[in-house]
């Protein structure tokens, strides 16, 4: 018995001018918006993502927007997008025939696969002056780490290595203050939302959360991700601008040790990511490892 094709495909298959031949519901994203990959009776394929609420509505919005100020050099093409409804469907090229590290449930890098993530993404950082709603400054957090006794619980660092280090931490922070910045900024750059074509290049996913910003950023959110999959050290690629490093760090910091609702793997990841953030700021400030000052 044929199963009756999802009313958004029909959408689709109708602005395209297609015929359904089949489709199928990828494992992939976190939000509530609807994922599909559509196969039509041609040959032809394309991924699918449509909008359940006003919240993935607007992402989706956002993700049109970037991608059209990506190109099809760091994203997928747009091949349509529907607005005649309640929500909106952007339909974009089907990367299926990428390799992408975490498609099998497991992160898998490949030899030679972050040295092409890493050079895309600074290619990508270069498209300056863009017309996207700033991404929000990272807050600061390390005097609020460094108040309580939360770190110390957690293991991270000993009370006397705060002690010693406490004052260059808070004050090695990016001060807070307006920062015009108008690079291309992904938002969410890790090994889920990137794939890498036979054609040896990265295409990044996932553009919701994109925007304006520090044509750093997305290299300063993925460095500890990779070092956590396997990858360098960060501070072997990126040791300035130290005061953002440490910014970033501390906001990651803080997450982990304020998760505690999470299922326990994502608990136990955000640790390591900690750990691994600490271990940078200690790089690039030239501090004791945390701990070792006892």
């Amino acid at each position: 018995m044929r199963m009756q094709t999802p009313t958004v495909l029909v959408r689709v298959a109708a602005q395209l001018r297609k015929s359904v031949a089949g489709w199928e519901r990828p494992e992939c994203g976190l939000s509530a918006a609807e994922r599909w990959v559509a196969r039509f009776s041609d040959g032809s394929s394309v991924f699918v993502k449509a909008a359940t609420d006003e919240l993935t509505a607007g992402w989706l919005r956002n993700e049109s927007d970037a991608l059209q100020t990506a190109g099809t050099r760091f994203g997928p093409e747009v091949v349509g997008w529907l607005s005649d409804d309640e929500f909106p469907v952007l339909i974009t090229q089907d990367l299926s025939d990428g390799y992408w590290p975490a498609g099998t449930g497991t992160v898998q890098w490949r030899q030679g696969d972050m040295d092409i993530v890493l050079h895309d993404l600074g290619q990508l950082s270069s498209l300056a002056g863009v017309e996207l709603s700033p991404i929000p400054e990272v807050a600061p957090h390390w005097e609020g780490l460094l108040a309580g006794d939360a770190l110390i619980g957690a293991g991270l660092c000993s009370p006397r290595w705060i002690a010693t280090y406490g004052a260059d931490l808070i004050s090695s922070e990016l001060p807070a203050g307006p920062t015009v910045q108008r690079a291309l900024v992904h938002g969410d750059v890790r090994s889920d939302n990137l794939c890498i074509l036979p054609s040896a290049q990265a295409r990044f996913v996932d553009w919701s959360q994109a925007g304006a910003g520090h044509p750093l950023q997305d290299l300063i959110t993925l460095l500890p991700t990779l070092r956590l999959e396997g990858g360098p050290r960060p501070s072997t690629l990126l040791a300035e601008p130290s005061g953002l490093i440490v910014r970033h760090a501390g906001a990651a910091i803080a997450r982990a040790l304020s998760d505690r609702n999470g299922p326990s793997w994502l608990r136990q990841v955000l640790f390591e990511l900690a750990t691994i953030n600490l271990q940078w700021v200690c790089d690039v400030l030239g501090l004791a490892p945390a701990g070792r000052v006892d």
